[in-house]
């Protein structure tokens, strides 16, 4: 699971940074790319729009109480994206930011008299700040403080042989979170006239430092009630793309077409729908339907080889596909929620004017909470990842904004564990997403 994790946020910094398909210069061309040509940046322009991607280290403690208490402390990987914008007074900056990071970041606690052991799991954090910074030219230091909206499991482990018997519960909770941090404006092409169009364009390179505390929340599984709080230090890393210091492109190209090329990023929304096929060896196989919809951030790169397209793609959302189904050889009713949804996709197409219609393949990824209702056998972390398939349409509004439309398929993915209720059951998972997209361009 830690893999899948890592995997997924490390794989989306890469697609937004660079790109092995800008080798790809032998496709048909009726004429030369468009060129890069860096424009001098203004480094005391903070204001606008930026996207970006994290990676970061998450230190937190966990206070479980029963009869007795005892905290914990437990550390691990957390990544993810955000989007925000800025407003500038002279030197003052000040904005507003929204972020989605996946955690790792677990621990077992092995209890004591009056207080049984568990295991607390941080899953994921959503965070909205506002942020206040001073620039000075290509440096700004800030401040940032706001509220965080975090899902935890806890579950039962069986002692301190770590034998879990997968009873628990997933709560969400609403907290509090301040911070501060670093940011450094950077233009490689500046400094390297000669790296290709495809280099990396003007980017922030920001280090920060958050404080997040999480209020008590009562988590009840197995004839047991526990009361349980955490905070957290977490040290974390962006790269961050701001749309005003991008070098402007031609809209529309020397042979009178509008220009494609070039990265873009912004908001998404749809409606998901995935069935959950579950087996277990001698018993049969059973099928869990869920639907819901789903809201987040994604980002790309297009490279224009004259009508051609290649490109990268990347998003990250929270989802709510819920549904209902059965364990193989149970009776019992299992509820299904699927929360995250992440993919990372390679594009192809071939632009008629303001229209780009296209088609992508890549590697998805989501993240479900399981759970026995007659029972109360619960799995809050089961990750799935699959291949997926699927084509949609871009259609320019203006030099800058693009509205899109689009179909994915994902095939069945790798066998994963469920164990609920003792079923020592694997679940593959496929599924289809319909979504809407409104981008903003940054070159």
């Amino acid at each position: 699971m830690r893999n899948s994790i890592v995997k997924g946020v490390g794989t989306l910094v890469g697609l937004l940074t660079c790109s092995a398909l800008a080798q790809a210069a032998d496709l048909p061309s009726r004429s030369a790319p468009p060129i890069f040509a860096a424009a001098p940046i203004n480094y005391n322009d903070w204001s606008g729009v930026y996207v970006g991607t994290t990676y970061g280290y998450g230190f937190n403690s966990y206070h479980n109480s029963q009869l007795t208490s005892r905290s914990v402390n437990a550390s691990g990987q957390t990544g993810g994206a955000l989007v925000g914008y800025n407003f500038q007074s002279g030197h003052i900056v000040y904005g507003v930011e929204g972020s989605i990071d996946l955690n790792v970041i677990r621990k077992i606690n092995p209890g004591q008299v009056g207080l049984t052991p568990s295991e607390t799991d941080s899953l994921y954090d959503i965070r909205f700040r506002g942020l206040l910074g001073y620039e000075f030219g290509n440096f700004m230091p800030f401040i940032a403080g706001g509220a965080v909206v975090n899902e935890t499991y806890q579950y039962g482990t069986g002692g301190l042989n770590r034998i879990p018997n997968y009873y628990g519960q997933v709560n969400r909770t609403v907290g509090w979170t301040v911070g501060a941090g670093l940011e450094y404006k950077l233009n490689p092409q500046a400094l390297f006239p000669n790296l290709p169009s495809w280099a990396l364009g003007p980017v922030i390179l920001r280090a920060e430092y958050l404080y997040q505390n999480l209020p008590n929340s009562t988590y009840a599984f197995n004839g047991q009630t526990f009361r349980t709080k955490s905070d957290g230090n977490f040290f974390r890393a962006a790269l961050i793309y701001r749309f005003g210091d991008y070098a402007p492109r031609a809209y529309i190209d020397q042979a009178g077409d509008v220009n494609w090329a070039g990265g873009y990023g912004g908001i998404l929304g749809g409606y998901g729908s995935v069935t959950a096929h579950t087996r277990t060896a001698g018993v049969g196989a059973t099928n869990t339907d869920a639907d819901g919809g789903l809201g987040g951030i994604y980002a790309g790169t297009n490279f224009m080889f004259g009508h051609y397209m290649l490109g990268f793609d990347a998003s990250t959302s929270f989802a709510d596909f819920t549904g209902n189904g059965r364990l193989p050889g149970s009776a019992d009713p299992v509820s299904y929620r699927n929360y995250i949804q992440a993919d990372i996709r390679g594009r192809a197409g071939y632009a008629f004017g303001s229209f780009l219609p296209f088609v992508a393949a890549g590697v998805g990824f989501g993240r479900s909470e399981q759970i026995d209702r007659v029972t109360g056998s619960e799995r809050g972390r089961v990750p799935t990842d699959a291949l997926t398939v699927g084509g949609g349409l871009d259609y320019r509004l203006s030099e800058r904004v693009s509205l899109r439309v689009e179909d994915l398929y994902e095939f069945k993915s790798n066998s994963k564990i469920v164990n609920l209720n003792g079923c020592d059951c694997v679940q593959k998972r496929d599924g289809n997403i319909v979504r809407a997209g409104l981008a903003y361009h940054f070159e």
